[in-house]
């Protein structure tokens, strides 16, 4: 699903807020430093890495899904893609037509597509967690009026 999430290079999420019955995502753009450093893991030297972060002139996007069935944030860390899914990845906010998730949420509570119709996985993955959404309906996706401001809003 094509977005102004496309535009950035990097995604952090911002914010995720659930209040009557809405979820807001705000996600924050992230760059890329103008310098490499080096960067060490378990004392492994990895060499010449950019390190990606918000600033200032960072713009905030907002993610809203209107009463979705089901969500879940997950550490990106803990992610793997799995065989079994079908989506859009070619988009920062994915649309998944088959995944397990789905499938959890359709035979654990699948008196919404009786109710509001048939629901879709979508996804917002970030720098370090991963979105995931069941919802009847497409979300919104706009400019955030708030900015990153000494990394608060």
């Amino acid at each position: 699903m094509k977005t102004v999430l496309d535009e950035f290079h990097a995604s952090f999420l911002h914010a995720a807020i659930y209040a009557d019955g809405n979820l807001r995502i705000i996600v924050a753009e992230g760059f890329r430093a103008a310098e490499p450093e080096d960067f060490i893991i378990g004392g492994h030297v990895i060499k010449d890495t950019y390190a990606l972060n918000t600033s200032e002139e960072s713009r905030l996007v907002e993610v809203l899904f209107t009463h979705p069935i089901a969500w879940q944030l997950v550490d990106e860390s803990f992610t793997a893609f799995s065989e079994c899914e079908v989506r859009d990845d070619i988009f920062a906010l994915q649309v998944l037509t088959q995944s397990r998730y789905l499938d959890y949420v359709r035979a654990n509570h699948g008196w919404f597509e009786d109710m509001r119709g048939p629901g879709k996985h979508y996804r917002v993955w970030t720098e370090n967690e991963v979105i995931d959404v069941v919802a009847c309906e497409p979300p919104k996706v706009a400019p955030h009026e708030l900015h990153i401001n000494n990394g608060r809003s």
